[in-house]
């Protein structure tokens, strides 16, 4: 793309995204000193994420604006906000709750309609954009501005195999003018699937990372000398946390004086590690939920950090791990190839295979040369594709090139 220009005009930019996820509050961090018009609307009606700063972010009733300091604006009951919890879940009483805001995508198209958005970006497919869709049906076609799409770890790769949904992402590929994909595979599946756009950059969900603010939350010392062993928790659909302590366990003779930290843990994950707790195997601590910095801190303390799921495209939560020094056990997604190189600065291993999973943390836990290694091989790596000193300006000027593109196309 062109070199930024100075004194490009004040964008009105509408984001149709998870208003309480991190991903959508950390990239659209990287554009609040642009002085741009940015508005944000959820589709599943969440709360805003506290980094969320000076936009104008739309409720299930009525627009509210986030101020650019201080606390941000939310709507829930403030039971739920003083835990960090979202009032409108994506199951069970959140169902419930768009079931009776259903008229959400006639609400969309009236924003659109009302605001007149330079660009529309929406984050995410299956609870965002494929509703966007609808949008543009109701304004007769079109949203009359650039559309561009970012995808999310599995919502081309795993949600292809669902006929219904396919059929949908074929629609969305074909109306959508730009693409933003985490990793490349995904970009070669939307090219299949008929997208004939523009894709400014490959590049994870969340943007660019404040890596040199991430490291100071290191704890100081050598990475093979820590004694901390993160793994996240999910457990469903795609995480497989359960076959990971199962690996864990088979590793109990080599885990004496580590400490197992599980975060965003599912409910069963919860009750294995209380039993394996119980049983005196591994000592292991199971994190509530917790601000981000929490997390990083964790993977700053941590050896290793193991990560598995049975589909996925660039993990975030592998990329922290990256960032903040611990040597990745990731599962193989094929995406995951694009960062790791098995067995120079990470494993990768079968999700479904404890032993395979094993043998990869007895490696990592034995090998110090190996970990280390890694450490400095991934710092140089996130430097040169994550720092937000180096993504920042690409997206910025992403903007400005979409939208003096579109300008020249109407004038």
């Amino acid at each position: 793309m062109a070199e930024p220009h100075v004194g490009t005009r004040r964008l009105t930019i509408l984001f149709v995204a998870q208003a309480v996820s991190i991903h959508t509050a950390r990239w659209i961090s990287q554009l609040e000193d642009q002085g741009w018009d940015i508005h944000l609307f959820d589709m599943l009606g969440s709360f805003p994420h506290p980094g969320l700063r000076g936009i104008t972010e739309y409720s299930l009733l009525f627009p509210r604006r986030i101020p650019a300091s201080g606390r941000p604006v939310s709507y829930g009951h403030p039971f739920f906000l003083r835990r960090g919890w979202d009032p409108f879940p994506l199951s069970a009483a959140g169902f419930l709750i768009r079931r009776v805001f259903r008229g959400r995508a006639r609400r969309l198209a009236d924003i659109i309609q009302n605001l007149k958005p330079d660009i529309v970006h929406s984050l995410e497919l299956q609870t965002e954009s494929y509703h966007v869709l609808d949008a543009a049906r109701l304004l007769g076609g079109s949203l009359g501005a650039p559309w561009i799409v970012t995808t999310w770890g599995s919502d081309i790769f795993y949600f292809q195999h669902f006929p219904q949904h396919l059929n949908k992402i074929k629609e969305l590929l074909r109306k959508c003018d730009y693409l933003i994909p985490d990793c490349r595979r995904d970009e070669a599946l939307a090219r299949e699937y008929g997208f004939a756009g523009i894709v400014p950059f490959i590049l994870p969900g969340a943007g660019g990372y404040p890596i040199e603010r991430m490291r100071r939350l290191m704890s100081p010392g050598s990475v093979s000398a820590r004694r901390v062993i993160m793994l996240k928790g999910y457990q469903g659909w795609a995480g497989r946390a359960l076959t990971a302590l199962d690996a864990l366990e088979a590793c109990a003779d080599l885990l004496e004086g580590y400490e197992i930290v599980i975060y965003a843990a599912s409910r069963a994950v919860v009750q294995k590690a209380q039993a394996l707790q119980r049983a005196g195997q591994v000592r292991m601590r199971v994190l509530p939920r917790s601000p981000h910095e929490t997390i990083l801190e964790n993977f700053g303390r941590a050896r290793l950090a193991i990560g598995v799921n049975s589909t996925d495209g660039i993990p975030n939560a592998m990329l922290e791990a990256m960032t903040m020094g611990a040597f990745p056990v990731q599962s193989d997604t094929e995406s995951t190839a694009e960062w790791i190189t098995d067995g120079e600065n990470g494993l990768l291993v079968h999700s479904d295979d404890p032993g395979d999973i094993a043998k990869a943390i007895r490696r990592a836990l034995t090998d110090d040369a190996l970990v280390e290694n890694a450490a400095k091989l991934n710092a140089q790596l996130v430097a040169r594709r994550l720092d937000i000193s180096v993504i920042k300006p690409r997206v910025v000027e992403m903007y400005q090139t979409i939208e003096e593109a579109d300008h020249r196309t109407k004038a």
